[in-house]
């Protein structure tokens, strides 16, 4: 069930919205008569939200009749005002970009202005196109900072809304465990409202998380809990949308009868709230599933009734029906009527491809005729400019030309040193660029050769030890010893190799730790700090924020790193005590390890390479090391 509301597209809307023809009428009046400026571009303002549900040509020209009056007035509220009612115009189109470019124009003035309710509008509009526009980083990042702003202002109904938009966006991601906690988010502010319709909905976003994390159990008692709400209140189209996707969830446990069940369940009560989209959907499910089942007859029925309640525009649940019929009639092998249902499907196809070939033509045309009219308004005041300076560049001729050779002589100039230093940076990047791919390599060969030898001390010497130590076993149970020297020789000898054993698998381990593949680089650095920890030294470890995986590559280089910084503390810094801590901010890790040992002279010249490995591991990784003493 995916009961939410997309987004926060007219959040903070400052206007009443009329929807009878009357008050059109009456808004049209208000904006020919000689009212206040401000009352008219009310008026405009909401024409424009109007005519954007029905016509969005009209939308539009009102839209643009508010900026020019705006701009007019140099009243800058209402020319941001002006921007983000053009882009609502545009959105309703599909000109997507178009629209992005309104809202960007609204934002920069309304930050200048300062309104942090305004700005936050305008924020979750653009975030709303950037997730059309499949730019899922860019949506979070505007929608994150929209949340700031209403957290500021304390608007609880915005900040629920808001948290429900990151967590659309969290699902686009397929980050479900974040999509998860801001449901949650917005599930308790309603609950502290008392909201329990809202309470509902979310429950359903939550249900549909879990669906998607394979987790039907968690799903179903999500849903068990919307269930009685939406019975509660009489909305029977959101009840029919539960029983759907309790459906679904069988659907993804495998069980179809239980499935089919609830789809038909839903399915009635859809036809009860003549919810013609519920009908389509829940009828195209139970096709679907009576199809898996072989049942093509009862299977048909559905699909044709499907067909029957589609809307004539609603051109994605046609092609969705024409599809399953042709489908239908294709396993029933009756070919005549599975051309006629594949044509049908191939043709409207080509139509919205068409249609969209024929928006993105109409966007271009309009972008081209408002460049067209600013190039011909700007030649105009060209030639104007151009006969008022006539009278005064023949007097300054000789001077131009003087000013014009100085000019190309000091452009020749500053082109000739403008190259030179271009070509100097040009060297130096290439040089760095080169020396970095050097370090990469070096050290993705040093991580392919710890893994390599691990391997092979593993599967190599560790199995020739283990067999060695097996015939010995072998060996000291059939022979019967008699002389207690010989007996002592054969035990030391097994003693050896199974300590040889353990040896091998101790320095296999911590060239390549199973816990750094399998669990990542907190759980390795936990398991190796525990086997450092003993009566002479104590590590203490604190990790914040390190909760999710890094690229293999960067935690095997990290781990690298502190087991070489805990080595040099073992061998020089005679401490008692050592702490590590490992803290991540965003896209910022710093990792910070200090002991109450001897310390050393940082003016010294080391023969060491530690030191060195460290710093190169690090600035491989565009990092930054201190060494404090």
């Amino acid at each position: 069930m995916r009961c939410r509301l997309l987004f926060l597209m007219l959040l903070c809307y400052p206007f009443f919205v009329p929807a009878q023809n009357r008050e059109i009428d009456s808004l049209k009046n208000v904006i020919t008569s000689n009212t206040a400026d401000t009352i008219k571009l009310q008026a405009y303002s909401d024409l424009n939200w109007l005519y954007s549900q029905s016509d969005y040509s009209l939308s539009r020209k009102y839209a643009m009749d508010e900026l020019t009056l705006a701009k007019k007035i140099n009243n800058k509220k209402w020319i941001a005002q002006a921007w983000n009612d053009i882009g609502i115009a545009y959105y309703k189109m599909n000109f997507l970009d178009s629209a992005l470019d309104c809202y960007n124009k609204s934002l920069v003035i309304r930050r200048g202005l300062k309104d942090k309710n305004l700005i936050g509008s305008s924020l979750s509009k653009i975030g709303l196109m950037q997730f059309n526009l499949g730019n899922y980083s860019d949506a979070l990042k505007n929608q994150l900072e929209a949340l700031q702003l209403f957290e500021a202002l304390n608007s609880e109904p915005k900040i629920a809304l808001t948290y429900n938009n990151i967590a659309i966006i969290y699902e686009k991601l397929k980050n479900y465990n974040k999509e998860i906690e801001y449901s949650q988010k917005a599930l308790e502010l309603h609950k502290k409202n008392k909201d329990e319709y809202q309470m509902a909905l979310d429950y359903g976003n939550l249900a549909g998380a879990y669906r998607l994390q394979k987790n039907t159990k968690r799903s179903n008692e999500y849903l068990e809990l919307a269930l009685p709400i939406f019975r509660k209140v009489g909305d029977v189209a959101s009840e029919a949308n539960v029983l759907n996707s309790i459906g679904l969830n069988y659907k993804v446990d495998k069980d179809s009868v239980k499935a089919l069940e609830y789809y038909k369940m839903a399915y009635v009560l859809a036809e009860k709230a003549n919810d013609k989209g519920g009908i389509a959907i829940y009828g195209h499910n139970i096709s679907v599933g009576l199809m898996d089942m072989g049942k093509y007859a009862e299977a048909e029925k559905y699909s044709l009734k499907v067909l029957e309640s589609t809307e004539p525009k609603n051109k994605a649940q046609l092609l969705i029906s024409y599809r399953t019929l042709a489908t239908i009639y294709g396993y029933i092998n009756q070919g005549t009527k599975a051309r006629i249902y594949l044509n049908k499907y191939t043709d409207l196809k080509d139509t919205i491809f068409s249609q969209e070939n024929a928006g993105q033509i109409a966007e271009m045309e309009v972008k081209y005729q408002t460049e067209k009219k600013s190039l011909e308004l700007a030649k105009k005041k060209a030639e104007l400019e151009a006969s008022n300076r006539r009278n005064f560049i023949k007097n300054m001729v000789i001077v131009s030309i003087i000013i014009v050779a100085l000019l190309v002589g000091l452009l020749v100039i500053s082109n000739y040193r403008r190259k030179q230093i271009k070509l100097k940076a040009e060297a130096a990047a290439e040089l760095a660029r080169q020396q970095e791919l050097r370090s990469k390599a070096v050290i993705e060969a040093e991580e392919k050769e710890r893994q390599r030898i691990a391997q092979d001390l593993h599967d190599g010497v560790g199995q020739i030890l283990s067999a060695a130590k097996l015939n010995l076993s072998g060996l000291e149970s059939k022979l019967k010893l008699q002389d207690l020297e010989q007996k002592v020789l054969l035990s030391n000898a097994l003693e050896l190799v199974h300590d040889s054993i353990k040896e091998v698998r101790v320095v296999s381990h911590n060239m390549m730790p199973n816990t750094l593949i399998k669990l990542g680089l907190a759980s390795a650095i936990r398991e190796f700090i525990s086997k450092m920890n003993a009566s002479y030294m104590k590590i203490d470890l604190e990790i914040i924020g390190l909760n999710e995986r890094l690229d293999s590559n960067t935690e095997a280089i990290l781990y690298r790193v502190v087991q070489e910084i805990i080595s040099n503390i073992v061998k020089h810094a005679q401490a008692k005590r050592v702490g590590i801590q490992l803290v991540r901010h965003e896209n910022e890790l710093t990792i910070i390890v200090e002991d109450n040992g001897v310390g050393f002279d940082k003016t010294i010249q080391f023969e060491g390479i530690g030191l060195k490995n460290i710093t190169s591991r690090v600035q491989f990784l565009n990092g930054h090391v201190e060494f404090d003493s």
